[in-house]
C-alpha cells in the first residue's frame, strides 16, 4: 500500500503539504489507522482545504459520516468551525448534514459547531439547505432545534433555501416540519439560471400530495419564472406531463398563458407538446392555452414546432390553430 511506503521511507516527516493532503484524503475515506498514523507525523489537522470542492480533514470525515475518524480529529483540535470552500465548499456540519449523518451532527454540535454558518457562494449550502434535498427527518428535526434559520438565504449562484431544496425531492414530512417552523413558502428563486420557487421544484415531479400541501400554505402559484431555463409551476408540471398534478394547478387558477422565460423557455403548451403527452395537450387547449404563442427569444419553440415529433399531438394542435 502506498501509504505503508511513505510512512517507512519517511517522506512524510519531510513533506509537510504531503502529509496534510493524505490526512484529508484519509479522513473522507474513514481510514482512522491512517489518520492516526499522519497526526503522529505533526500532520496539520487544520490545513486549508482546496479552493476547488476542497474539504478539511473534518469536513471530509463528516460528511462521509466517518465517526470515529471525527473523533480523532476534534481530540486533536480540529476547527469545528472551519469556513467553507467558496466553490461547493461545506462546513464540517454542513457536509454531515447533507449526507444525513445524524451521529456525526450530534457530535459536532456538542462541539459548538456553528448551525448557521454560511453558504459557500457558489452551490453552496447551509445545514439546513444541506440536508432539506434528502429525507434525512431525523437530522432536520435535529438542526431545527439547535436553531437552525429555516429562512436562511439561498447562496447567490445556484442556491436554494430549505424548502425549495425538499419540495424538489418531493418529500412531504420534511416539508410539513419546515412549513410548521415557518419557512416562507414564496421566496423567489435566487438564481436566473434554472431557479426555482419551492411550487415550481416540486411541479417537476409528480408528487401531487407535495402540491397540494404548498397550495395550502398559500404558494404562489403563478409565480414567475427564472430567466434561464425557468418554468412556472404549470409549466414544470406539464413538461413532465403528470396530468393530476395539472389539474391541480388549473383548479388553483394557475396561468396557461404564462409567457415563456427568455432563455429556452417553454409556455405550458409548448412544454407538454414536446413531451408528446396528448391528454395534457387537450386538457390545455380545453383551458384555452395559446396554441399560437410565441416562442422564447433564446432556443425557444412554438408548440407546433415543438411537438414535429408526434404526429397525432401534430394533427390536434393544427386543428386548434384552424391549419386543417
Amino acid at each position: 500500500m502506498i501509504i505503508d511506503f511513505l510512512w517507512k521511507s519517511d517522506i512524510f516527516n519531510r513533506v509537510s503539504l504531503l502529509r496534510d493532503h493524505w490526512l484529508q484524503r484519509a479522513a473522507g475515506k474513514g481510514d482512522d489507522a491512517v489518520v492516526r498514523k499522519l497526526l503522529m507525523a505533526n500532520a496539520n489537522v487544520n490545513a486549508a482545504a482546496a479552493d476547488y470542492r476542497g474539504r478539511t480533514a473534518l469536513q471530509a470525515a463528516a460528511g462521509g459520516g466517518h465517526l470515529e475518524v471525527v473523533e480523532r480529529l476534534l481530540a486533536a483540535n480540529a476547527n469545528v468551525n472551519a469556513a467553507a470552500t467558496d466553490y461547493r465548499g461545506r462546513t464540517a456540519l454542513q457536509a454531515a448534514a447533507g449526507g444525513g449523518h445524524l451521529e456525526v451532527v450530534e457530535r459536532l454540535l456538542a462541539a459548538n459547531a456553528d448551525v448557521n454558518a454560511a453558504a459557500a457562494a457558489g452551490y453552496g449550502r447551509t445545514t439546513l439547505q444541506a440536508i432539506a434535498g434528502e429525507e434525512h427527518l431525523e437530522v432536520v428535526k435535529r438542526l431545527l432545534a439547535a436553531n437552525a434559520n429555516v429562512n436562511a438565504a439561498a447562496a447567490a449562484g445556484y442556491g436554494r433555501t430549505a424548502l425549495q431544496a425538499v419540495a424538489g425531492g418531493g418529500h412531504l414530512e420534511v416539508v410539513e416540519r419546515l412549513l410548521v417552523a415557518n419557512a416562507n413558502v414564496n421566496v423567489a428563486t435566487a438564481n436566473s439560471y434554472l431557479g426555482r420557487t419551492a411550487l415550481q421544484a416540486v411541479a417537476e415531479g409528480e408528487h401531487l400530495e407535495v402540491v397540494k400541501r404548498l397550495l395550502a400554505a398559500n404558494a404562489d402559484v403563478n409565480a414567475a419564472a427564472a430567466d434561464g431555463y425557468g418554468r412556472t409551476a404549470l409549466q414544470a408540471i406539464a413538461e413532465g406531463g403528470h396530468l393530476e398534478v395539472v389539474e391541480r394547478l388549473l383548479a388553483a387558477n394557475a396561468n396557461v398563458n404564462a409567457a415563456a422565460a427568455a432563455g429556452y423557455g417553454r409556455t405550458a403548451l409548448q412544454a407538454v407538446a414536446e413531451g408528446g403527452h396528448l391528454e395534457i395537450v387537450e386538457r390545455l387547449l380545453a383551458a384555452n392555452a395559446d396554441v399560437n404563442a410565441v416562442a422564447a427569444d433564446d432556443g425557444g419553440r412554438t408548440a407546433l414546432q415543438a411537438v414535429a415529433e408526434h404526429e397525432i399531438i401534430m394533427k390536434v394542435l393544427q386543428a386548434a390553430a384552424g391549419l386543417q
